[in-house]
């Protein structure tokens, strides 16, 4: 009868975390592992796009140029869950002065960070580590594309004081402009 108690008594426990964990805000990921400077990302696809940027909103200040319902069209969720493996840096550090029509020519945007992929991150860097994702460089995410071809780039903005979500030319290039590599 006890062990029946205890079980019970854990299981409320535990659900009472969750809605904590809900109430915070946590963006629910089904894995994330940091291990050997790599962190791990599973998208479940259980959230929207929107839903990914409303969560980091709860936690910090961002700017996107596209709006809730674009973000939800142009980058929909997985239709089944998505697992990959990146550096774990807080600079975005692959394929400098390269641009996403660059990449597709060396035929590498498929092993891209994708847009929902980099705001997954930067949640999990920042309840890590306290710091932002790409202070000093761009996330270029060729893993993903805008209707009309252009590319969406994050950043954290120190004139903003936020992240910035916004986009660049499928020909952009610069050395502060970068991609992360899936591994």
């Amino acid at each position: 009868m006890e062990k029946q108690t205890n079980n019970q008594l854990l299981t409320k426990i535990l659900a009472e975390v969750k809605e904590i964990n809900k109430k915070m805000g946590s963006i629910e990921l089904e894995t994330t592992q940091i291990q050997d400077d790599f962190i791990t990302i599973t998208d479940n696809g259980k959230l929207k796009t929107s839903e990914i940027l409303k969560k980091c909103r709860e936690k910090f200040k961002v700017w996107s140029y596209f709006s809730d319902d674009k973000l939800d069209e142009q980058f929909p969720p997985p239709k089944k869950p998505t697992s990959r493996k990146f550096k774990f840096e807080q600079e975005a550090s692959d394929y400098p002065n390269k641009s996403y029509n660059d990449l597709k020519e060396m035929g590498i945007t498929k092993q891209c960070i994708t847009l929902r992929e980099r705001l997954l991150f930067e949640s999990e860097y920042f309840k890590k580590e306290g710091k932002h994702l790409d202070v000093d460089n761009r996330t270029f995410c060729a893993g993903s594309r805008y209707s009309g071809g252009n590319v969406p780039r994050v950043d954290w903005n120190s004139y903003y004081d936020g992240m910035f979500v916004d986009w660049c030319r499928p020909e952009s290039a610069g050395d502060v402009l970068r991609s992360r590599s899936a591994v």
